[in-house]
Order: structure tokens, then sequence, then C-alpha cells
């Protein structure tokens, strides 16, 4: 009365998914969750988190579906998905019981074990087979487990999926303990032509949408079933497909455009357009103008007033690309009364360009050194001085920069300090200071008054370009004086936050000091430069020492340089593609001089897979694991190097010509040779001819390891041959 053998499912308590051979029928399915206005930055992530997350969801849930698309808008998050499978598939468990021993006594015959097993599980004893482990034979049932509605499933996970979208910042409202970017007014969620039963707090799903606030009335918009949520929308005066709205934008504004001159165009700003599509349920472009008279400003603060306030598009002439007195503008409906809306914003535009002449024109009755002495009255950092002092610090360190390696290490040129003395002078101009949306300009700013005040180009250029990278990969500084004044810049900044023990957490880094690393890296990488990173950071943190008091800077410099390798490897990683595990080869021996290390791991990148280099490896490994808790003096292992090159001498006074095993004399000479070379080979910073060299001792190292035993009883021999590894 055994059961059958089947080893099928031998070792797995349960078995994959397999689908129904009867087809599960499919049906559209629409979830739209609807707020009050959410800001249009938030929304480009919680578009792709929602679909990531939807789709994560279904595969957990082994529910079958088509494409997923999900759509924004100010008002509306909506998910749409053309076919979702209306349950489960059933699925097959194998269970595993008991052993066949004690499921069967001697005779064969079933125990109450077997018969209780059989019956737990809804299966006749013999329907039951054999699963055949490691630890023997037992008792073991096919148990069917039938798929769940997906309306069921949905209802239990859809919540907790759109309550933890990423948004920036999320709010509360009323007496509910939800949080969401917006309050929430409304919520549909439907499969086919029914309502999935989800909840939000107290808001529970319906079929109650909302036609746009003007053009609709924001009347209410019955969805009859998940297939006619567009067009029912669209009806309704709302495109829901933000890549149909941008291609309405594009359109519009070329088409206005064509219709003012053939010679002019958009300026395109691929930032602005995207908030521009999430700010609209209805786009329709237009254009405006301001007068000539504000072509004094700076062309960057013409373009940030329409762009950082107003979200307009600047406009130029396509022939040379110079500004034009115009602006594109998208409003949010149709073209009613348009001509109203834009002398609207043709008023506030002026009075935004209005304010910008005002503090153009103020500023410039002081010279940039008066700007800069009043810095003096500017906390940097609470207890660690002013800007002023921070202008004093980069100076010092701009010429130590340039005399250590970052320049060409002549003497430093008299634009780089004259730039490092005015490059923050703008920082209490009235435009960056009280021009609440030109603080983005701060650099580009100081850069046009010190070309007022006749300041030279690398001067000027300096000034504007020690900003740069402003965002992670963007461009760089380029030239050398303004990456070195850049450099300078973060890493005093590095330093005295870093005193200042504004250390950056998981949650917190209020100070940007990861994005301040990984710009240093970038600017150093771009010049090719070759530095000592712990010297550099010690030099930054000695400028501080009056702040600082007795405090020992040694250990600050250390934990700054394990922070700047932690974004190196990730900079190296992510960015230039590196191998992660030679990025860790490489980092802890030679992380300190960043462009040296690119190149050992260029140069390593190219031997890894080859067979010699791997027997190499090999004998590395077997040397660390011998050697692994073993003592050997500091100082023994210091001279090491010199005393090979000096003739092969061992340690304490004894010599390798003590070891007269064949192995280890054969790779004693093959080492003694090679040292002149490898050291030449170095310092010339040919690596890729360093490994060739070291590739060649793997056979040797191999036969050492293969003829000669290291941890003899000899204690002398033991040590000599612990310092020969």
């Amino acid at each position: 009365m055994n059961p059958r053998s089947d080893g099928s499912g031998a070792g797995r308590a349960e078995s994959s998914a397999t689908p129904d051979e009867v087809a599960i029928a499919r049906l559209p399915f629409l979830l739209e969750v609807g707020s009050e206005e959410i800001p249009a930055r938030f929304l480009p992530a919680a578009v792709t988190a929602l679909r990531e997350g939807f789709l994560a969801l279904l595969e957990a849930e082994r529910l079958g579906h088509g494409e997923v698309e999900v759509f924004a808008a100010p008002r509306r998050l909506a998910l749409l998905c053309r076919e979702l499978a209306v349950r489960q598939p059933d699925r097959t468990r194998e269970v595993k019981g008991p052993p066949l021993s004690v499921a069967y006594d001697e005779n064969g015959e079933p125990t109450a074990a077997g018969l209780g097993f059989a019956r737990k599980n809804g299966v006749d004893l013999a329907a039951c087979f054999t699963l055949t482990a490691e630890s023997g034979e037992f008792l073991a049932a096919r148990k069917v487990e039938a798929g769940r509605p997906a309306a069921a499933v949905l209802a239990e996970s859809l919540p907790e999926l759109v309550l933890k979208l990423p948004f920036t910042k999320v709010m509360r409202w009323g007496e509910s303990d939800l949080q969401y970017a917006r309050p929430l007014q409304w919520l549909i969620v439907l499969l086919g032509e029914e309502v999935v039963p989800v909840e939000l707090g107290d808001l529970k799903a319906g079929r109650e949408s909302r036609g746009h606030r003007t053009l609709a009335g924001d009347r209410q918009v019955t969805i009859d079933s998940a297939e006619q949520y567009l067009s029912a929308l669209r009806e309704n005066g709302v495109v829901t497909d933000q890549a149909e709205r941008r291609r309405l934008i594009e359109a519009g504004l070329a088409e206005v455009l064509a219709a003012r001159s053939a010679d002019t165009d958009w300026l395109r700003d691929e930032e602005l357009l995207t908030e521009v599509v999430f700010l609209c349920e209805n786009p329709t472009p237009f254009l405006g103008s301001y007068e000539a008279e504000f072509f004094e400003l700076p062309e960057e603060v013409i373009v940030t007033a329409l762009k950082a306030h107003q979200r307009y598009f600047a406009v130029v002439r396509k022939t040379d690309s110079k500004l034009l007195p115009l602006f594109a503008a998208v409003r949010d409906g149709g073209d009613l009364a348009l001509d109203r809306v834009r002398l609207g914003n043709e008023r506030v535009l002026r009075a935004r360009l209005a304010d910008a002449l005002f503090y153009w024109q103020f500023d410039q009755q002081k010279s940039p050194d008066q700007h800069a002495a009043s810095l003096q009255n500017v906390t940097w950092i609470e207890g660690f001085g002013s800007l002023a002092d921070k202008i004093r610090r980069l100076q010092e360190l701009v010429s130590r920069l340039w005399e250590d390696g970052l320049g060409s290490g002549g003497p430093v040129p008299a634009d780089a300090l004259r730039a490092a003395a005015l490059c923050k002078s703008d920082l209490v101009s009235e435009m960056i200071k009280d021009g609440k949306e030109f603080t983005r300009l701060e650099g580009i700013i100081g850069a046009r008054y010190a070309e007022r005040a006749g300041e030279s180009v690398a001067v000027c250029r300096a000034i504007e370009r020690h900003y740069l990278p402003r965002v992670a990969g963007g461009e760089l500084p380029g030239d050398a004086v303004s990456s070195v004044l850049a450099a300078a810049d973060r890493l005093d900044t590095l330093a005295g936050c870093w005193l200042a023990g504004f250390v950056p957490t998981g949650a917190k880094d209020p100070y940007a000091l990861r994005r301040q690393a990984r710009a240093l890296l970038r600017i150093v990488l771009d010049l090719q430069a070759r530095i000592d990173l712990r010297e550099f950071l010690e030099n930054a943190l000695a400028l501080f020492t009056p702040l600082a008091g007795e405090r020992d800077l040694r250990p600050v410099a250390a934990e700054l340089k394990t922070f700047i390798l932690t974004r190196f490897s990730r900079l190296l990683v992510e960015d230039r593609g590196c191998v992660p595990e030679l990025v860790r080869a490489v980092l802890p021996a030679h992380g300190g001089d960043p462009t040296d290390a690119v190149a050992w791991i260029e140069a390593l990148a190219g031997f890894r897979h080859q067979e010699d280099f791997l027997l190499l490896a090999t004998g590395f490994k077997r040397c660390k694991n011998i050697l692994e808790g073993q003592i050997l003096a500091e100082e023994d292992l210091a001279g090491c190097l010199t005393r090979w090159q000096a003739g092969g001498e061992g340690v304490a006074g004894e010599s390798f010509a003590a070891l007269t095993a064949p192995a280890e004399q054969d790779l004693k000479k093959q080492v003694v040779a090679a040292i002149p070379s490898l050291v030449a080979q170095e310092e010339s910073g040919d690596y890729v001819a360093i490994f060739e060299q070291l590739s060649r001792f793997g056979p040797a190292i191999d036969r050492f390891f293969d003829t000669v035993r290291v941890n003899v009883e000899d204690q002398g021999l033991r040590r000599l041959r612990h310092a020969f590894l």
C-alpha cells in the first residue's frame, strides 16, 4: 500500500506556479487617483514608481496582464492596463508529509499519521506519492490551490502601492493619518465595468472622475468602463496622456512662432518643457512680448526671469540665436479671451524684469572689491567664520593646489588668486541676495559684474565656472584656473562642514557633501592631475586650526578620505562603468591618487581573465592565507623592498640565501631580477607592463607552494619564509 514513487518534487516543499489549462479571461483595468493640484516636479518620479510598483505587484500575485500605461496631470495619477487576468491561475503545491516509516507500519498498512496527513490536505491516501530527499523517503501529496479573484487581490494590495509613492513631500489632512502629495479627492478602480472595492482611508473607489476646471466647469465625469476612460476625459477637456500634451505643446509653439516670423524659434529647455507638460491638462501655447530696454540685462537674467518664476520659454532668432523681446507660454485651457491672458502675463513679466533691472543697476554702484569686503558681515557656518574667512582660505588653497599637482606646478597665476578673492562677491549683491528667482545665477552674476569692472577674461571665467559642476554629471569647469578654484571651494566646504559636525547620514546631507566630493573627484580626473588626496585634505583642514582649537585633525582627514573614496567607488562604477571587483581591488592601495587609481583599474581590466594572471592571483591568496594572523614588524616589512634591491637580504640580519629549497631559490632569483624594471614601470605609469611581468611569476609561485613547507617547526626558518612571502 506504499504510495507510488515520484522523484519530480524531490527536495522541494512547493513547486513553481503552473498556469490553468483553460485560458483565464482578461479585462481592461483602470486606477485613477484624484487629488488637489500636485507640484509638477513630483509627477515624473511618481509615474515611474506607480508603473514599476504595479508590475511588481502583478508578478508577485501571479496575475497575467497586457500593456500597462501610467498617465499624470496636475490633479490625477492614472494607470491603465489594457488586459488584466480576472483571477490568479490555480497553483499546485507539493506538500511534504511524515517519513514513510511513520506513515506505514511494518506490514505496509497506513498508520494514523499517514491517514491524518492525507485527510488534512484533502486528498486520498492512494493519491499520495513518495518524495525522495537527502534525509530519506517521505509521504507527499499534491494540493491544488484555487486562484483568487483579481478584484480581491487588488483591493488588498493597491492602497499600500498608492500611499507609498515616493513624493518629495507629503501632506496630511483632516483627521486622517493618510499621507499623499496633496489631499485626495476621488478614487476610481475599475476592472472592465465593475468597481473594485479599494479604500484609501474614508475614500472609497467609485467611477466618478472630474473634468477640466475651466473647460468642463470641474464637473463630475462618470467612467462606465476602463477602456472608455481616455475618451471620456477628453470629451471633458482633459488630455490625460502626458506624451500627447508634450506633442501638443511642441506643435503649438512651432505654429505660433511661424505665424510671427519664419526666423524665430523657442529656446528649448527640457527641464522647463517637462515641468510645463505636468502643469497643464489641456495646453494652449501663445506668444507674448516685453520691452527691448530690458536687454541691458545679461541674457541669463532675462531667461531666468522667464523660466524660474513664470515658466515661459525664451524666443531667439534662428539665424544667430540672438534673444528676441518675445516669450512663449502655455495656458492650461482653450483660447477663450487669450489676448487678455497674454496681457496679464506680459504685465507680470514686466514687473519681474523691472525688479531685475533695478538690482542690476543698483549693484554696479559698488565695485566687486566693495561687495567682497561686505562678506565679512555674512556668516558662513556658525562658529566657523564668515564668507570673508572662506575667501582667505580659498586663496591659500588655490596656491597650494596649483603648486601641488592640480596646476602647472609653477607659481600660481595672479588671475587665479584674483578670481578666488572675488568669486563669492555676488552673494551680497541685491540680484542674488534679494532676487529670489536669480539665486541660481550665483557666479554668473559675479562674472558679469567683474566684466563691467574691467577684470580679465580669465578672472571672469573662473568666477562663473568655479560653481561647475552644478549637478551630478553636469559640465565641468574646463580650464585650469577655473578648475583649481572649483576644487579649492569643494575642499574647503568638505573640511569645514566635517569639522562643524555636518557629516552626511542616510537621511540628511544639508550641505550636499556627497555631491561636493563627487564634483572634486571629477575635476581632478578631468585635469588628469596626480595628487595625494590625504595631503590635500590635511592642508584644507589645517586652515581651520584657529577655529578647530587643539583638535587632532589627522583622524578627521582619515574620515574624510574614507568618505570621498566611497563616493569615488560609486562614481567609477556608475559613471565610468568600471567592474566593482576591480574598484574594490584597486582603491585601498591607490585611491589616494584618483587619476592613478583609474590607470590601475584600466590596466587590471585587461588581465583579470587571463590564465597566467589568475594563477598569480591564486598564489597571492595562498600567501595571504598563510600570513593571516602572523606578526611581522612594520620596520621589517618597510625595509623589505630596499633589502631585496640591495642583494636579496632577509629580515633581522638573516639572508634569504638561507632559503635553500630549489623552488624558493628559483622564485627569489626571478623576483630580484624583476624588481628594477617593476620600479621603473611604476614610476613611468606603465601598469600594463607591470601586470605582464607579475603574471610570469604565477608558475614559480605555484611550484614554491607545491614543494616548500612554509610553517616549519624551525622558528627562524619560518620567520624568514614569512618575510619571503
